[in-house]
């Protein structure tokens, strides 16, 4: 008979039938065979490793167990199963990670329904980054038990820390809608606490104050929800669900009064600076409308003379004047702030800014150089930027820009203010050219006094106003002042120019690129001089110097460098070479299926077909994308357009068509579309604002946009426009580089008969 296992102290002894099996250290074992001697001759004593076998004779033969019942299939697949969940906690206990998983896994495989082992295997799976496991495994479990809160939790927790936040999302929030979740009890706060907390993540604003509703009821309620002293202080310290948290998140979705109630209780809790919560009330009181309490609670924020919330702390104060009908209030206010508080930077500048608007420039300019004084700061430069454009002061304004770009450490913080003063300066012909001016004379000389932020502020500036000439001498000054800044000021030289359609001039540019010594070791930067090359040689129509750019670009990339390969399929393309053009679209639609430069070589490809009179085939290729991707824009107006080209399926194209317009609603190739195919239905007067939007877009002076929009006015009787228009349709296919010959002589016989 199997004996019930007996304990000597640490020593653990199990007998079954004559095998004693003992789990005391080898050395105790060993004394205890020196100083006990058996008690019968046939008893044998035997070590192996760190167990005793004590190995008796029995007396008899014990009797073999009878089990009571039968063991079903089903019984003994649970076994088999638990045995090897007991075999992974095992493993798991002895930090053999990897061979604890495959025995959970051993055990779901036996028994796909065991919950537990799911409850061990996934958070375990998820520790050893086999996301797919997890995934896999989480769904199994999730289906055994679709209503179990804790566990929707658990996974959803899991997943969240892995960065898979949508799964997060859909698993938390099935937990929260668990018909088996109390729906007041610490266990449903804690779920909409997890919920609201990747809501927010998310950016789903007003989702995350619902959760915070029950957050907040919670808080105030804690008996409401049975919440235990634990939970109760969870909510207390973690950071999301302080009082003030949850009054911030009900500020963002726009509800000052819950805002009010959750912001009132952290104030009186005084665990956070009071000005914090004070500017916070302020906010809250202003939106609903009582701006004599948004006041009283902003004044507080400003006795803590605090300058956490920045200048939107004063933009508030002009908010709240402007709403009591005491904007004129605003200057002496912030002076007497300013007088209180003169190290507070943020409010100095603010306040010089105030006499600019109200043209106090002199009182401006004395405020701004005297804070400059104390810390340089890009706040103080770009508001002497907006007093000295305001006086038209091109000298000065120059100075203060480049100080403002050679804080480079602050750019980013201030690139919203900066960028409202470059496009006033660049609406201003006037200024522009007179700080083109000033530049150019303190370039001037073997010494210049034009320093590299300047150089580079008056490059911009002049590129933004078509002064390609001027942009590029500016350029060329910040090469040679900060070499090691070569490589990025002649890329955006050189896309400049291929942007102004400069292509010999881009040519010249990336040839001093590629023999800039200081690039001479830089390897993917000259690749991609390379690449820019081959492009600003096919434009120039150098279609062999273009070529020649690939294989030199290779050399650097890589034979097998998809970029080049499209590049190269691309000039062959661009110079009608279609015959050499297919099979590399081809090869690169075949080697690199998922790039995303394959849609660009199936769109080329249609258009090949089109152009060599295979139109069906071309409209195969298109239709096949659309079947993939049927809201892609670019495919819904190519294919809309070829049919409607044709005169069929009219109406499907218009709607094609309609939805590429709605997704980029400013582009001319688009809206010739949408004039083609309302020409095609019978709507001429309906298809001219399109054609006429699409001549007036940077891009839309094409022949064949002219020649339908010639065609639409001759269709509604005016005739004069549509010979101008058809004139101006052949002068520019005549220009092309590669001239449409049918397009020519289509063009040619309505004029003749016109």
């Amino acid at each position: 008979m199997t004996q019930s296992p007996r304990k000597i102290g640490y020593l653990l002894i199990v007998t079954l039938g004559g095998l004693t099996f003992s789990t005391e250290p080898v050395w105790a074992s060993r004394r205890l065979a020196q100083d006990v001697a058996p008690a019968d001759p046939a008893h044998r004593l035997l070590i192996r490793g760190d167990f005793r076998f004590d190995v008796a004779e029995p007396l008899e033969r014990p009797e073999k167990l009878q089990p009571l019942r039968d063991r079903d299939a089903n019984s003994q697949k649970r076994i088999d199963a638990m045995a090897w969940f007991m075999k992974g906690r095992f493993l798991e206990q002895r930090e053999e990670f990897k061979a604890a998983l495959e025995a959970y896994e051993k055990a779901v495989q036996i028994d796909p329904g065991a919950v537990e082992v799911y409850r061990a295997l996934i958070p375990l799976a998820l520790g050893l980054n086999e996301s797919d496991k997890v995934l896999n495994h989480a769904m199994k479990a999730i289906e055994l038990t679709p209503d179990d809160a804790a566990l929707l939790q658990r996974i959803a927790i899991l997943m969240a820390t892995k960065d898979k936040l949508p799964e997060a999302l859909k698993l938390m929030e099935r937990a929260s809608q668990s018909t088996k979740l109390d729906k007041l009890s610490g266990q449903y706060v804690a779920i909409m606490r997890d919920l609201a907390t990747l809501y927010l993540i998310s950016g789903q604003i007003e989702k995350g104050a619902d959760t915070y509703e029950v957050i907040l009821d919670a808080k105030t309620n804690p008996e409401k929800y049975h919440l235990d002293f634990q939970m109760k202080s969870e909510l207390e310290k973690h950071q999301r669900t302080t009082y003030e948290a949850i009054g911030q998140v009900f500020l963002e979705a726009k509800r000052p009064d819950r805002a009010i109630i959750a912001l009132e209780r952290a104030a009186k809790a005084k665990k956070t600076k009071p000005g914090n919560v004070s500017f916070s009330l302020a906010q809250a009181y202003m939106m609903t409308e009582r701006s004599d309490k948004a006041l009283e609670h902003l004044q507080t924020y400003f006795d803590a003379q605090l300058q956490s919330k920045g200048k939107a702390a004063y933009q508030l104060l002009a908010e709240i004047l402007k709403a009591q009908g005491k904007s004129a209030e605003l200057i002496s206010r912030l002076e007497q702030l300013a007088e209180k508080d003169q190290h507070n930077q943020t409010l100095q500048f603010f306040l010089a800014r105030q006499y600019v608007d109200a043209n106090k420039l002199e009182d401006a300019e004395a405020r701004f150089k005297k804070t400059l004084e104390t810390e340089k700061s890009i706040d103080g430069y770009i508001g002497l930027t907006a007093l000295y454009r305001r006086q038209n002061r091109p000298a000065e304004l120059l100075q203060a820009l480049s100080q403002a770009f050679a804080r480079e450490s602050e750019l980013d913080k201030a690139a919203e203010d900066l960028e409202r003063e470059l496009q006033a300066i660049g609406a201003d012909e006037k200024l522009v050219n007179g700080l083109i001016e000033v530049g150019t004379q303190q370039s001037e000389g073997d010494s210049p006094k034009l320093d590299f932020a300047g150089s580079i502020l008056l490059a911009k500036i002049a590129a933004q106003n078509k002064k390609y000439d001027p942009a590029e001498k500016f350029y060329r000054l910040g090469i040679k002042l900060r070499r090691d800044r070569a490589a990025g000021l002649f890329d955006e030289l050189a896309r400049m120019l291929l942007e102004a359609r400069k292509f010999a001039e881009a040519v010249k540019v990336i040839d001093d690129a590629l023999n800039e010594p200081s690039l001479k070791n830089n390897k993917n930067s000259r690749a991609s001089f390379w690449f820019l090359q081959s492009q600003a040689q096919e434009m120039a129509g150098n279609t062999d110097g273009a070529l020649t750019a690939v294989t030199e670009g290779r050399k650097l990339a890589g034979e097998d460098n998809p970029l080049f390969l499209f590049q190269e399929a691309w000039i062959h393309y661009h110079a009608q070479q279609f015959d050499k053009a297919v099979p590399l679209f081809e090869k690169f639609i075949e080697k690199n299926p998922d790039n995303r430069l394959a849609k660009q070589c199936q769109f080329s490809l249609s258009n090949i077909y089109v152009q060599k009179g295979e139109i069906r085939k071309g409209e195969e290729i298109l239709e096949k994308v659309f079947a993939k991707e049927p809201d892609d824009p670019s495919v819904n107006n190519d294919l809309g357009y070829l049919y409607a080209d044709q005169g069929k399926n009219l109406e499907q194209a218009r709607s094609m068509i309609e939805k590429a317009l709605k997704a980029e609603p400013d582009n001319a190739a688009y809206q010739d579309s949408m004039g083609w195919v309302l020409f095609k239905l019978g709507k001429p007067a309906e298809a001219i604002p399109f054609l006429e939007k699409a001549v007036q877009t940077p891009r839309g002076s094409d022949a064949t946009i002219y020649d339908h929009l010639g065609d639409c006015q001759h269709a509604v009787g005016q005739k004069d426009k549509a010979i101008e228009n058809w004139q101006k349709a052949l002068k520019d296919a005549k220009a092309d580089k590669s001239p449409d010959l049918k397009l020519i002589e289509k063009i040619e016989e309505k004029l003749k008969q016109k």
